[in-house]
């Protein structure tokens, strides 16, 4: 008997449903029930084609099968989602037109970090205790103090429908769509920082419409924490202090007109009319001079400008310019990275022609099967979320 083989089988038990005998497993692993029986046993070896159909059926990962380690490259995704009224229900209508960029992004971390890229920081499953990890003041910079205190990548794109957060094996991802609305923006970071943090990318399906709720409860108590809202005077409140309260926390009006009715709180008549208005209007629009009111609009362009901007972490950066320099990846990469012509990226020229169709096969190599990204891109046997 082989004891890595014997190890396999036991990984293979251990994720057997209680409703699947192993004649019922066999049978769709396309094996004989003596061969899988010799097989979990340590007797025979299994084939690639027989291990990747038993993960399907027990729902487990293949890599975690054969190795007993979490896959270094494993692909999670989750999604912001929209409520659908006439229908009752979540549902993320734009997830085929964004299939092609995350599938860039998966494969551009996959040529960065052919082992796996490092893993990020262990998150606080309480809005409370992150807000302690990202530091006072945190949604003025938010993006900054994801990446510095969490260990997460932010990465900006234009064209995506919403918004996604995913794991590359250890490695944590927040994708934002780029927009002006950096409440908005805000508000998506804190909603895909609620699945990595709340382990909504931990299990062997991907993150889907039940997890949607939990991930809003958490956004809103991370930015909107209790303790925060209700020291405010609400029923004495003038617009120009709920416009400061509204820029320091970095909330929409929708945001914190919906917290305040889960808090049952009533504020003044004359914040109510305030929440009625768009976000960059009431900041903007309650200000006491001209000067005040100046700087208060530079503010929020600039806001505008840094959540609508295209933009790749650094580390990922830093990462594909050493593969390039190094001839192991094509310059292809790091120019989607710097969002520029392959052209303008200075990279060791190849000896002959031979040395250049080697760099690009290796290239290739790096990249995933298509079978692989449709496996990462959604949940097995279940419509795309």
């Amino acid at each position: 008997m082989d004891d890595d083989l014997m190890a396999v089988g036991e990984r293979i038990r251990s994720r057997m449903p209680e409703d699947l005998n192993q004649r019922g497993l066999a049978e769709r692993a396309g094996m004989k029930p003596d061969a899988l029986s010799r097989a979990l046993n340590g007797q025979r070896g299994f084939s690639s084609r027989e291990l990747a159909r038993i993960a399907d059926e027990i729902g487990a990962d293949l890599y975690w099968l054969v190795t007993g380690e979490r896959d270094p490259q494993r692909v999670r995704i989750a999604a912001r989602h929209v409520w659908d009224g006439d229908r009752g229900v979540r549902t993320n209508p734009g997830r085929s037109h964004d299939e092609a960029l995350l599938a860039q992004v998966v494969e551009t971390y996959n040529a960065a970090f052919p082992q796996g890229p490092p893993p990020s920081e262990r998150m606080p499953d309480s809005p409370e205790a992150m807000r302690g990890v990202l530091g006072e003041n945190f949604a003025r910079r938010f993006g900054d103090a994801v990446e510095k205190r969490l260990g997460v990548d932010v990465i900006r794109l234009p064209m995506l429908s919403t918004d996604y957060s995913l794991t590359v094996g250890s490695r944590a991802v927040v994708i934002l769509a780029t927009t002006p609305n950096w409440f908005r923006s805000n508000w998506s970071l804190s909603h895909e920082l609620a699945h990595l943090a709340l382990g909504h990318h931990s299990g062997d399906q991907h993150p889907g419409e039940s997890d949607e709720a939990p991930a809003d409860d958490y956004a809103a108590r991370l930015l909107l924490p209790e303790a925060l809202v209700t020291q405010q005077n609400w029923p004495m409140m003038s617009a120009r202090i709920v416009a400061r309260f509204l820029w320091e926390t970095g909330v929409s009006t929708a945001a914190l007109k919906n917290r305040l009715a889960t808090l049952r709180i009533h504020p003044s008549a004359e914040v109510v009319a305030a929440l009625k208005q768009a976000t960059p209007v009431a900041v903007r629009a309650h200000t006491a001079d001209e000067f005040e009111s100046f700087e208060v609009r530079r503010a929020v362009i600039l806001r505008q400008q840094e959540s609508s901007t295209r933009a790749v972490p650094s580390i990922l950066l830093d990462a594909l310019q050493q593969r390039v320099e190094d001839g192991a990846i094509s310059p292809e990469y790091l120019a989607w990275a710097l969002d520029v012509s392959v052209d303008e990226i200075d990279f060791p020229e190849p000896n002959d022609d031979r040395d250049l169709a080697r760099a690009y096969e290796q290239g290739l190599d790096n990249r995933p099967s298509h079978a692989e990204l449709a496996d990462w891109l959604a949940a097995r046997g279940r419509p795309a979320q």
